[in-house]
């Protein structure tokens, strides 16, 4: 009977432990994350809004005449571990000797491809990228659109978590199609410097 009532004491103290291990357990897997989604969440870096301020100089402008976008804002995202998407839109304010005019008006988008793959999609892009590029605008002043093909070369730097700065290298072709007279097609070289915090 002592046997008998030891083995059930036993057995019911090996249950009752390993019940209050398996939830103790349990408990601890679900605050490990729970703190691992938080920092997830707070890591949580998608999205890019940066400024891009540039400066346009075609080849038969009058020296001294130049375009700058006032309307220099960037948005980038992340498809991937190692696509982004990025657009800007352009609004270019004709500097010439005479007067000046809204010379460009449209959007540049590009596809950065970077080298290394993130660890996850929700943390800020870094490093060095190739991006193809199309830039489509309209010129209002000079009844032409203009179609740009370009391809880049850039690294993006990160000052901290959230902060970051890139650099970019464009060389390409740009086409001009006017509707009165024979359309053009002229190189373009052009230096990209973006400042932004992913969100």
């Amino acid at each position: 009977m002592k046997l008998h009532f030891c083995t059930f004491v036993f057995l019911l103290s090996c249950t009752t432990f390993f019940l209050f291990s398996s939830s103790l357990f349990a408990q601890i897997d679900s605050t490990e994350n729970r703190i691992k989604t938080k920092k997830i969440k707070e890591k949580k870096s998608t999205h890019l809004w940066g400024i891009n301020p540039f400066i346009t100089v075609e080849p038969f402008y009058e020296k001294g005449e130049f375009d700058i976008n006032i309307l220099p804002i960037v948005y980038q995202t992340s498809f991937s571990k190692r696509v982004d998407f990025r657009i800007n839109p352009i609004l270019n304010l004709g500097i010439r000797q005479d007067f000046n005019e809204f010379s460009h008006i449209g959007f540049e988008a590009a596809l950065p491809i970077f080298i290394f793959k993130k660890e996850e999609r929700y943390l800020p892009s870094k490093g060095f990228f190739l991006a193809p590029v199309l830039s489509l605008t309209n010129s209002p002043s000079q009844s032409k659109m203009n179609y740009g093909y370009w391809g880049e070369v850039g690294y993006n730097l990160l000052i901290d978590e959230k902060f970051g700065l890139s650099f970019g290298l464009q060389y390409g072709k740009t086409q001009f199609v006017y509707k009165v007279g024979e359309n053009e097609t002229t190189n373009h070289f052009g230096l990209k410097i973006i400042f932004g915090k992913w969100y």
